[in-house]
């Protein structure tokens, strides 16, 4: 198994790196000796340019030496996987070294490229003005560089510039975003400034100021922030669970992140999955449950509780079309405005708003111009989610509610056969997470910092296979929907259930320690 591996080059070999090489001549003397007068013109040229960059003392120490340890050999199986953070800590490396600033231009751009075969993977950076020639330098990049020989030439191929050639500012479409996106601000301050000092109620009753209304931030504050009259209507403490569950979702993120910018990331990881205290954050994959659960306790509390206290409605039925339409419409009303919003501004105007270019498994401007589409219809989970991979969570909990009616109504119809169901949902679901951890060899848990030996290495495969499919993540949504059968809140019999959530809560992050240990 290859190695991640920077491959460090001293100022020395670079007075060998395109060093001229004599090649016997048998057959085809004059082809061979154009073939050879063209490699000795590029190795000049690429020569050339990196002894300028090198030799140049406007250029500090530390931006040369960034240069010559951006280079770096790995396993093409571990590219966007185990070894991914070290591919962008040196794709960093190599932008940085450019000196290229938001308003002024390198003397000297650089483009990091990377190539792949099915074995193993090499990343270069190389003069900007050199990307057209990148074939015949990873062919002489093997005569220099600490690597396994005899690499094949890589299939794939792909430069990423330390600038981008024209910035957000000279694109139409950047400028659109940003021109949407100050209209939105105005319109809310307006709306803002008439909710708060308008005295006239039946004015504000009217169509046109609803609408305007409806985007006022005082409004609307208001709104979030104020708990119900009727306190049964909702059950309190999700609040609690929400806020804390989403500090740890942030949290997991910033520490997953965070390992792109590390030099000595080995003893980042190590210092995480050693230490028990530190589970709840190498554990932070397991916050998503907890998202799961409260999404399946609130469908079926609300679901139920309306139907237990409603006696004027006709209830709905296996055959009511026309409901649950409605129930799918309210849903999707909720979430398309804001999401199509967020993709359009992420893909259009924040992706490009920096000078430099993102690395491109991750830039929403490469992906999601190619795979919005799936977002928008909650498709996403069902593939590899290359357009904001975090919105994952979108697409997946939006199948547990396009299915929920099967359960509501069985479990209103007949509370046994609704069990049942549940149940057998759920061991179906364990069964194929078995099923697929034992073919793949996956950990019990998606484990992002360190994976044990014994596991399949590739973090990402588990992640695309199964950390993000609906089958596999199910049991949580729907293992609440029972909820139902106790609707009103009694604290003394509430106390057990308590216990239970707050021990199991604290189990969680925990218990894959000692796989790791």
């Amino acid at each position: 198994m290859n190695v991640f591996k920077e491959c460090h080059i001293s100022l020395k070999k670079t007075e060998n790196l395109f060093k001229d090489t004599k090649k016997p001549l048998e057959e085809n003397e004059n082809s061979r000796q154009k073939e050879a007068s063209k490699h000795n013109a590029v190795k000049n040229g690429l020569r050339k340019e990196i002894d300028y960059f090198l030799n140049d003392q406007s250029v500090s120490i530390f931006k040369q030496r960034l240069f010559l340890e951006s280079f770096a050999q790995g396993d093409a199986l571990h590219f966007n996987g185990r070894d991914q953070d070290r591919w962008l800590f040196n794709f960093y490396k190599c932008q940085r070294s450019a000196n290229e600033t938001s308003t002024t231009p390198s003397s000297y751009p650089l483009s990091f490229c990377y190539g792949l075969d099915d074995l193993n993977a090499i990343g270069i950076c190389i003069p900007t003005t050199c990307e057209k020639d990148t074939n015949n330098f990873f062919e002489e990049i093997q005569n220099f560089l600490p690597i396994h020989k005899n690499l094949s030439m890589p299939k794939h191929i792909q430069c990423i510039a330390s600038r981008w050639q024209k910035q957000w500012y000279e694109q139409p479409i950047p400028i659109a975003g940003l021109s949407f996106t100050m209209l939105l601000v105005v319109i809310v301050g307006i709306a803002t400034l008439v909710d708060g000092k308008s005295s006239n109620k039946k004015k504000l009753n009217s169509t046109t100021m609803k609408i305007l209304l409806s985007f006022s931030l005082k409004l609307n504050l208001s709104k979030i922030s104020t708990a119900p009259k009727n306190i049964t209507s909702t059950i309190t403490c999700i609040w609690g669970l929400k806020f804390f569950a989403m500090l740890w979702a942030i949290a997991g993120h910033s520490f997953i992140v965070v390992q792109y910018f590390i030099q000595n990331v080995e003893k980042f990881k190590d210092e995480l999955v050693d230490n028990f205290w530190y589970q709840w954050m190498s554990n932070s994959t397991v916050c998503v449950d907890i998202f799961f659960t409260l999404s399946g306790t609130l469908v079926a509390f609300i679901w139920f509780n309306k139907w237990m206290r409603n006696t004027k409605e006709k209830e709905p039925t296996w055959t009511s079309i026309g409901y649950w339409l409605t129930f799918y419409r309210h849903r999707i009303i909720r979430l398309w405005p804001a999401y199509i919003y967020t993709l359009f501004i992420i893909t259009y105007h924040y992706s490009v708003s920096h000078y430099q270019p993102s690395w491109p498994h991750t830039d929403p401007s490469i992906q999601c111009n190619q795979y919005w589409w799936r977002n928008l219809l909650f498709i996403n989970s069902f593939t590899k989610n290359l357009c904001l991979p975090w919105t994952w969570y979108i697409g997946t909990e939006f199948i547990f509610y396009l299915v929920s009616p099967i359960f509501l109504l069985t479990l209103r119809k007949n509370q046994n056969y609704g069990i049942f169901l549940a149940t057998f949902t759920i061991i179906i679901s364990c069964l194929l997470n078995v099923i697929t951890m034992y073919e793949y060899n996956f950990p019990p848990t998606q484990m992002l910092w360190k994976q044990p030996e014994i596991f399949n290495q590739d973090y990402m495969q588990h992640h695309e296979v199964m950390y993000i499919k609906p089958q596999y993540r199910i049991s949580p949504y729907i293992e609440d929907f029972g909820q139902y059968m106790d609707c009103t809140q009694h604290y003394r019999d509430g106390i057990g259930l308590y216990t239970i959530s707050s021990l199991e809560l604290f189990k969680e992050p925990f218990f894959p320690y000692h796989y790791l240990g």
